[in-house]
């Protein structure tokens, strides 16, 4: 029997022990394991796969994200960069006129110390520093800052040594970049921008006369407006934006004129719109007194004049507008 078991295993040949080994590693036991590893591995590809498109979804339904962009503004207009070049020049002209060459101070946070030598031996004295222009020079990154001081000088007509205070004008180049503000030279004195000769032509051409209702306001308004004469809301239209100036400072006001650019009904319309430009004198408390002008919007409601706007600017008459009238000048009291 033996004999027969043994033949019986060599008749079948290699070939017999094929499947003996296939199922030794179909009966492993980490097929199951496996096949849960790919169920898993496919489910989470199908979940990414869904996350993605709601994603997606999401992305069109919520309104398009503007990309950032640099900081500008219209054509013609300066960028806030541009801008805080003007602010820097200032401190830097401010900066170098006080500096000397024993105390340079706050100069050396613009430029290097090498360049202190050339400086004064006594401080200019200065005051009222302000930004003329900020010109941009080109493509280069530098713009070109105009800043105004008024300095004491001597007199050198005066056999007194007596000073005065001319306004002079610098004109400095500051470089702007990624890393910050730098001066490019040392303050350059420069002329002062050309005056236009030109009178301003202005459409006020009516005269307000006292004792009617359009100059009352005017005057009501600018009493509560400037000296903290009653109340403003009774004499400026519904809606207006206007605020007295707070804390008044005048004591005394007094209106000395008027003009308008038509005819100020006494009787006005509801709706009726006149502009007029007012002269006034100002009292503070200690006595000083100033001539002040107000352009003026007034709007008429139940048939009385109330104050709209305080405008911006007086109103300039077209370019060849004939003019019947020589333009309004601020005539002071006496």
């Amino acid at each position: 029997m033996k004999k027969l078991r043994k033949t019986a295993a060599a008749s079948a040949g290699p070939d017999a022990a094929a499947p003996i080994a296939q199922a030794t590693v179909e009966g492993s036991s980490w097929s199951y394991g496996r096949s849960l590893g790919q169920k898993a591995v496919t489910g989470l590809l199908y979940l990414g796969i869904a996350c993605g498109v709601l994603a997606l979804g999401m992305q069109l339904l919520l309104p398009p994200v503007k990309p950032a962009a640099a900081v500008s503004t219209a054509e013609g207009g300066l960028t806030v960069v541009q801008q805080q070049a003007g602010a820097y020049a200032t401190g830097f002209v401010g900066a170098w006129l006080s500096a000397t060459r024993q105390q340079p101070g706050t100069l050396l946070d613009y430029i290097d110390e090498s360049t202190t030598s050339m400086l004064s031996e006594s401080a200019w004295v200065y005051r009222d520093l302000g930004v003329v222009s900020v010109d941009p020079v080109d493509e280069t990154g530098v713009v070109s800052v105009v800043v105004a001081a008024n300095i004491e000088e001597y007199d050198m007509t005066s056999d007194d040594g007596l000073t005065f205070w001319p306004r002079r004008y610098f004109s400095v180049p500051v470089r702007i970049a990624d890393a910050g503000l730098a001066v490019v030279a040392l303050p350059t004195p420069v002329a002062a921008p050309l005056r236009d000769s030109a009178n301003v032509q202005m459409p006020y051409t009516k005269t307000v006369s006292p004792n009617t209702p359009a100059r009352a306001t005017v005057e009501a308004f600018l009493a509560a407006y400037l000296a903290g004469s009653g109340d403003i809301t009774r004499v400026i239209s519904p809606g207006s934006t206007i605020n007295a100036v707070l804390p008044a400072p005048y004591q005394e006001l007094k209106v000395t004129d008027v003009r308008s650019d038509k005819e100020a009904s006494e009787t006005p319309a509801g709706g009726d719109v006149v502009h007029v430009f007012a002269t006034a004198d100002v009292t503070s408390a200690s006595g000083q007194r100033l001539t002040t002008t107000y352009a003026l919007t007034l709007t008429a409601r139940d048939g009385r004049w109330e104050t709209t706007t305080v405008d911006l600017a007086p109103q300039e008459r077209s370019t060849g507008a004939p003019s019947s009238k020589s333009t309004p000048t601020p005539t002071p009291s006496r």
